[in-house]
């Protein structure tokens, strides 16, 4: 734990206080580098001279990140700060670097510095924690976000290489977000149940996620196809110019988002356009604590002139229009509160953004219905109007980042932004980025709201309905039977049939049958050595990728092949290997054996993976015996909860196996019990 009661510039000093009356030996700390130049530096001189064990965590980063990434004022370079760490009295220093071979034997540290990988970065704090007196150890890795902005800015060289998940292998296991602690590895759902994808407009290139214990991911080096091959022309010329708010007293609108999505340059577009209105205008950004995907708000008010403005920020009550690029917080309690029910509007985007909460539970659902509650208590239901800006942009302009602008034409064309078209176009034209699709999503935006059934149909966006029960039992058929053999696809189809006879006889619907028929086709297609080479190429897969990179792109498998891959802890699941296009033809040649599985010529079958998956398989059909034997109304809810168990087993290596033994231990207790 690294949280303590102390201002910023004080962290660790509560610990000397603390220190004598604790049985805990050592703590760490966490300290920004913005924090240790301008006061930070003299609390871990305190800590030394008290002679406490402590370790402090300095991010070396060369931004203040959370208020929107400055440059640091005094900045000293790292080598620099390791010479006054030890000047100051530090028993250990140690370096953990995205890029540990710039520090070489003439790098200027200071003398008895380590320096580690970040692959080690859990080690080195587990040796630190054995140190007595004062550590540090120094995280050099620049801003992610200050990295994305230096590379849109052309001062970075853009990325060639991108981490991409193939959904028909993930599991959603949660291993690759646990590893990465990142939101750029986002939800999907598709036929076959949740999966996971790389946001690539958000994605940091920082390729932690791959260290997730799955063979999902590939990483892909080439050029992506721009954006501008999916840009469609929004038809504008049915459309009215809305009558816009008078400005008899200050316009206020409140426009909220997360850090990294461009809330702050939308909020200066809209103000350059006030500027060429000729309009008084007033911008307060509310970054705060906005590192990357944190809550985002600016604060705008437009007046006749600008004398007319007289705060800043806007008060309670005193919104005329909520504009929420992002739902959660649209919903928060300080956006709620500058509603006023009779007075102001809300155009919400409700696209399901992933927040923190999906990092630690892979099936976590977005709370639309109590964001839409939320925002329904404040303003009046006529006055709000809810709609997926993201799924929408991105349909329309090939980028996501293009919602924001969409719901700045929505708005407009309802009459409740009191600035020209004109001079927004123009503001557009002027900010110099993106222009042709700024230019289209605002288009776009105007169009939804004049029609947005005509624009739900243009963009081919109608919701899909849910499969039925003989839809979902069909897909699996065809898909164990190219999984294995037509034979396989009879055995499950046999025993599902079953079970939907013996749940007619109750009053329970089809829910344990179609919970059943997802479950047991999971368990029947693991995703085994033969089934992941088969799925890695994939026609599917590779038409997947060509849609979305230039021609003449490079593909890397990040595998643990069995006998090949070791770890450097026997905790620990193997280490995964990198291997280059050169072993699609080996893996073509695996997925063409697949008929041998499980029989005396595979070569894969004594692994401890493999031997769990096929008595888990044993158990469940056990299971589903045992249901289609016993089942009636009383026990219907019990047995369907049984079932649901299943979906608790996924993912790859030791997590798969824990989870598989635990839900069969259950299984045992209750049909035996």
């Amino acid at each position: 734990q690294t949280s303590t009661f102390t201002q910023m510039g004080g962290e660790g000093t509560p610990w000397i206080g603390q220190a004598p009356f604790c049985e805990t030996p050592h703590i760490f700390v966490n300290l920004g580098d913005g924090t240790y130049f301008h006061s930070g530096s003299l609390a871990i001189r305190a800590a030394i001279a008290a002679g406490v064990n402590i370790s402090y965590k300095i991010l070396y980063n060369s931004a203040v990140a959370m208020t929107g990434g400055q440059k640091i004022d005094g900045e000293l370079s790292l080598p620099q700060l390791t010479q006054q760490l030890s000047a100051e009295g530090v028993k250990r220093i140690c370096v953990v670097s995205e890029n540990p071979g710039r520090y070489a034997e003439n790098s200027g540290l200071a003398t008895g510095t380590d320096v580690h990988s970040r692959t080690d970065f859990d080690a080195v704090q587990k040796s630190l924690r054995e140190t007595r007196g004062v550590s540090v150890l120094i995280y050099d890795q620049m801003c992610a976000t200050e990295k994305r902005r230096q590379v849109k800015r052309g001062k970075l060289p853009a990325t060639k290489t991108y981490a991409y998940i193939n959904a028909d292998i993930c599991e959603n296991c949660g291993d690759c977000s646990l590893k990465s602690n990142c939101l750029a590895v986002v939800p999907i759902d598709t036929s076959l149940g949740r999966k996971r994808q790389i946001d690539q407009a958000a994605c940091n290139h920082d390729f932690s996620c791959v260290n997730g214990f799955c063979p999902s991911f590939v990483t892909i080096k080439g050029k992506r196809k721009p954006a501008k091959d999916t840009l469609l022309t929004a038809d504008t010329s049915p459309l009215s110019e809305p009558q816009l708010p008078s400005l008899e007293s200050p316009y206020a609108m409140v426009i909220t988002g997360v850090g990294g999505t461009g809330i702050v340059t939308l909020s200066a577009i809209l103000g350059v356009a006030a500027h060429l209105d000729g309009k008084g205008i007033n911008v307060l950004d509310m970054t705060g604590m906005a590192q990357k995907f944190g809550a985002v708000s600016s604060h705008l008010q437009i007046a006749k002139r600008h004398d007319e403005i007289h705060a800043t920020r806007i008060a309670a009550g005193h919104a005329d229009l909520l504009l929420g690029c992002d739902a959660i917080t649209a919903s928060s309690a300080d956006s709620l509160a500058k509603l006023d029910r009779s007075r102001s509007y809300a155009v919400i985007n409700d696209y399901a953004a992933v927040t923190s909460d999906f990092l630690n539970d892979p099936d976590r659902q977005f709370p639309v219905r109590e964001i839409h509650e939320l925002i329904g208590d404040s303003i009046k239901a006529e006055r709000t109007w809810f709609f997926n800006g993201t799924h929408l942009a991105e349909k329309a302009c090939g980028n996501p980042i293009a919602s924001n602008m969409l719901m700045v034409g929505y708005a407009w064309q309802r009459g409740l932004i009191p600035l020209s078209r004109q001079s927004i176009e123009q503001a557009i034209s002027i900010n110099g980025t993106a222009i042709e699709m700024n230019l289209q999503a605002f288009n776009w935006g105007r169009c939804l709201a004049d029609d947005p059934d005509k624009v739900v149909e243009q963009l081919g966006l109608k919701p899909i309905p849910e499969p039925t029960l003989d839809e979902v039992i069909s897909l699996r058929r065809e898909l164990l039977a190219d999984y294995q053999d037509q034979k396989l696809a009879e055995k499950y189809g046999t025993l599902i049939e079953k079970l939907r006879v013996a749940e007619s006889g109750t009053n329970g619907g089809e829910e344990l049958s179609r919970v059943a028929a997802q479950q047991y086709a999971r368990l029947l297609m693991i995703k085994d050595e033969f089934e992941v080479a088969r799925l890695l190429t994939s026609h599917g897969f590779k038409t997947e990728l060509e849609a979305q990179f230039e021609k003449g792109y490079e593909t890397n498998y990040l595998l643990a092949p069995p006998l090949l891959s070791r770890s450097k802890d026997k905790t620990k699941d193997p280490d995964k290997m990198t291997f280059g296009d050169w072993l699609t033809p080996v893996l073509k040649f695996v997925a063409g054996k697949r008929k041998i599985r499980n029989s005396r010529l595979d070569p894969f079958r004594y692994s401890t993976e493999r031997k769990i998956d096929l008595a888990l398989l044993k158990a469940y059909e056990a299971l589903l015996e045992h249901t289609i034997e016993s089942l009636n109304t009383d026990n219907q809810t019990q047995l369907l909860q049984q079932h649901k168990m299943a979906e608790q087993v996924r993912g790859f290596g030791q997590m798969r196996v824990k989870k598989a033994q635990e839900v069969m231990a259950n299984w045992s207790a209750n049909l035996n019990g």
